[in-house]
Order: C-alpha cells, then structure tokens, then sequence
C-alpha cells in the first residue's frame, strides 16, 4: 500500500490529467490523498467527479487551508498511514511503471530506518513535448553536498517510508520547501537513494510554484552567470536549514552538526573567511568545491 499526497491550489487547468495518470498505474494498491488550499477555480469540483470513479481517490475536508505549498504538503503526511508515501504536484504527469518502479527499488532497504527515494523526471510543456530526458542532476547523499543547494531533491519523484512519515510531520517554525526538509531529513537520519530514470513528466509553465529547471549541467552554469545579481545562499533556505536545526539538533550526528553550525555562521564572516571556511570544510555545489567557489566568487553572499 501507498499513500500518494497531492498538494492543490488552483489547478483546473492540470489536475485531472495528473490524477488520471494516477489512476492509469500498473500498481493498484494506492489511496491518493488531496488537500486543497483553497482553490477558487474548479478544482475542488474536477477531483470530486474523479472520486466518482475511483473510490481510491480521498478528498481531505478539514477546514484547514491558506498553508502555502510546503506546510500543505506536509500537513498531508499526517495523515500518511501506508507503509510508503509519495508527494504528487497538480500538474505533472505520471508515466504509468512510476508507482510499481519505485516501491520495488525502495523495498531493498533497510525499513527500520528513515528511507528515501528520488526518480527522475523529464522537463516537458504542451507546445514543445519532451524538453530534456531528466530534471534531477545531482544526487547528494551527505550534508556537505546539500547545504549550498538551495533546494531539496524534486519532491514529486520521491517515496518514503513511514518512519521518514514520522520525522518529517514535525511541524517546524518555518519551511523554505517540504522536499528541503525531506532531503534534509534523509541524510541527517536515514538513507538517501536515487534511481536513475525518469518515471514523469515535470510540467514547465508559468505558473511553476518551484521555477521552471534548466535540464542540463550546462545550461545551469549559463544560468549561474545569467543570476549572477542572484545571492549564493537563499535566506529562505538559510532560515529553513534554522528551523529544521532547532527541531532536531539533538539528534544530528556530532560531523552532521559541525558542519551545519559552521554554515549557519557563515552569514557573519567576513568576505574573505567565508571563502577560506568553503575550503577548509569542502563545502561542494554539484559535486564540486571548485564550482562552488566559482559561483562565490560571481555573486554577493545572501
């Protein structure tokens, strides 16, 4: 069994070719749980005639709304009771094997630990088809490949166990995104696993909540230089990595804790100090110190 946790808001234009491409999976033993955030469009409607179809389809009905997209997020996973749980965008679409393929790769692992598992994704739009064969292009395991990343791994090509469920709906004061605090969570807690295929179609349109991907190594530095007038470290993912520290310190590991404590001081050194501690700690940006001091030297800190 497995818990699919669809965050919407506003989606008419998406979301029943997204749950249709739920119902259409070669696994069948799914219960997808939507909480809405208070759409104003016909969202609500679009996926209470689907539930006519599918009794596997549960609207959640609780009055609570006007969360935001990473607290929606996570305000499903309490109610996350299988024994894996995936996150579903509104407005992706899944290729049929995403659900089966995953809950066979993440079964090999050892479940009396906090697990997670990334697919891939291909970068698609209705005008251009297929833009690129993959949207995820770094794969870190260890605190000192996340911390520079200013972002989790795609939520929507993830699955998790329970005992990542019972983690990660701790609430926090504050949520830069709920794949940050689900990567996070992975490597300060559990095991991080990537497999390398893409199992959906990542939906590039205007209205992205998380911004359009670059789909390649390449056109990320292109884009490095482009944003150069971009700080190095977002204040929204500095204060994120904050909340989850304050919530789980105690449990961090003793070199998981160092390192995060010697990023969260970084915002007081000076220019320079900054530059040398990147160094001292191999700090990596995509697996590289050198294009993480690259990008520090191209732009102002935060």
């Amino acid at each position: 069994m497995v818990d699919i946790l669809m965050a919407t808001y506003n989606g008419e234009a998406f979301v029943e070719e997204q749950v249709r491409s739920i119902m259409a999976q070669s696994f069948t033993n799914w219960r997808l749980l939507i909480h809405d955030d208070g759409s104003t469009d016909q969202t609500i409607a679009i996926i209470q005639q689907l539930q006519q179809e599918d009794s596997r389809i549960v609207l959640i009905n609780d009055n609570v709304c006007n969360l935001g997209v990473a607290r929606n997020f996570i305000h499903l996973v309490t109610y996350a009771t299988a024994r894996y749980s995936m996150f579903c965008d509104q407005d992706d679409i899944w290729l049929p094997n995403k659900v089966e393929t995953m809950i066979r790769a993440i079964s090999d692992f050892d479940q009396t630990i906090p697990q997670v598992l990334y697919s891939n994704a291909c970068l698609w739009n209705n005008q251009r088809g297929v833009i690129s064969d993959k949207n995820t292009l770094t794969y870190p395991t260890t605190i000192r490949q996340t911390l520079f990343l200013n972002t989790g791994i795609q939520g929507a090509a993830s699955i998790f166990n329970h005992k990542m469920c019972e983690i990660i709906r701790q609430p926090l004061q504050f949520y830069a995104m709920h794949d940050h605090v689900l990567l996070l969570a992975g490597i300060c807690f559990g095991e991080v696993h990537y497999l390398h295929q893409s199992l959906m179609f990542y939906r590039q349109h205007d209205n992205n909540v998380t911004g359009n991907a670059p789909g390649s190594i390449a056109k990320k530095i292109q884009l490095m230089w482009a944003n150069r007038s971009v700080p190095l470290v977002s204040s929204e993912h500095l204060e994120g990595l904050r909340a989850f520290y304050g919530c789980f310190q105690s449990n961090i590991s003793t070199n998981d804790k160092q390192l995060i404590n010697v990023f969260l001081s970084l915002p007081e050194k000076s220019w320079f100090a900054r530059l040398k501690t990147i160094v001292q700690y191999r700090f990596q940006l995509f697996d590289s110190t050198i294009l993480l001091i690259v990008k520090f030297l191209l732009r102002r800190y935060i």
